[in-house]
Formats: C-alpha cells, structure tokens, sequence
C-alpha cells in the first residue's frame, strides 16, 4: 500500500500539530513571601520596621560525635546605613519544658556585617539544644533588636536513644 504525497504530506501536517499544538509549557515560579511584616513586634521593645537596619540574619548550631558544639552566626546590614553590630549567642538546653542558657559568647563590629563561629561548651548525652541569639543592629545612636533561633538538635547516638532525657 502506497500513499501519494497528499496523504504524506497530511500525515506529517497532523504529526506536527499533535506534537507541537498538545505540549504544555510549565514554569515554577519562586515561593513569594507575602507576609505583612510592618506589624511585627518584639516583645519589650519598641517597634520597629521590618527592619530599617537589617537586611538578613542567620544562625547555625553544629554538634559533633564527641559533644562538641559550635555556634555560627551572621548579620547583613546595609552599606552606609548600619554602623555597628553586637551579637550576643546563647547555647541552650532543654531541660523539662524550659530552655537554661550553658554557655554564652558576645561579639562587636563596627561594620554593616559580621559573621561569628565559636566553639561553645561541650554538650551533654541525651538533650536537645538550640542557640538563640539577640543582636543589636545601630544606625548612629538608633538600634533594633533581633532576637533569632538556630534549628534544635538532639545529641544522642543514632542506634542507641535508652537513655535520652528529652
């Protein structure tokens, strides 16, 4: 059975427009973060916009296989804006339902960013442990408070949790 090249020709025509004409385009846009942020306060301080010194912080907490703990941590303000940044970090366990401070460190620049790693105490068996961090962003003599959690960690063995007390 032969096909003359009108009906090739229809064939590949309808081949086209099946693949061409059914395909989908997709496209992921990023996450967008609509959160009014404008009314956001921390307790005990006066209100201040998200924020008018910041522009990020972040804070880490790495625990090693022998208890050893270290806290990082860092600040972006914004360039010919803030002037000086103080970091204080405080490596916490949980004991019941509380959080009990262990070790602390603080730190100063006069900059409009810094970033911190310090090894902290050696932690004990069986607890979790976050560190929170209150930093104090200046812009001349006006500063706002952060105050920012790391992830919590929970020190015990992977094969062996008997005797965890959190």
């Amino acid at each position: 059975m032969s096909l003359n090249k009108s009906a090739k020709n229809i064939i590949l025509i309808l081949a086209l427009v099946f693949a061409f004409g059914f395909s989908i385009v997709v496209h992921a846009d990023e996450p967008v973060d609509d959160n009014d942020y404008s009314n956001e306060v921390v307790p005990g301080y006066e209100k201040t916009s998200r924020w008018s010194y910041t522009d990020s912080v972040h804070a880490a907490l790495t625990l090693g296989s022998s208890g050893s703990s270290t806290a990082t941590t860092g600040v972006e303000g914004y360039q010919g804006t803030t002037t000086k940044i103080i970091v204080y970090t405080y490596l916490q366990r949980l004991d019941g339902n509380s959080w009990t401070n262990v070790d602390s460190v603080s730190h100063t620049a006069y900059s409009w960013h810094a970033e911190y790693q310090d090894s902290m105490t050696t932690v004990s068996w069986g607890h979790d442990y976050r560190t929170r961090n209150s930093i104090y962003v200046y812009s001349g003599d006006s500063y706002e408070n952060i105050v920012f959690y790391s992830n919590i960690h929970h020190y015990h063995s992977t094969s062996d949790n008997s005797n965890c007390v959190n």
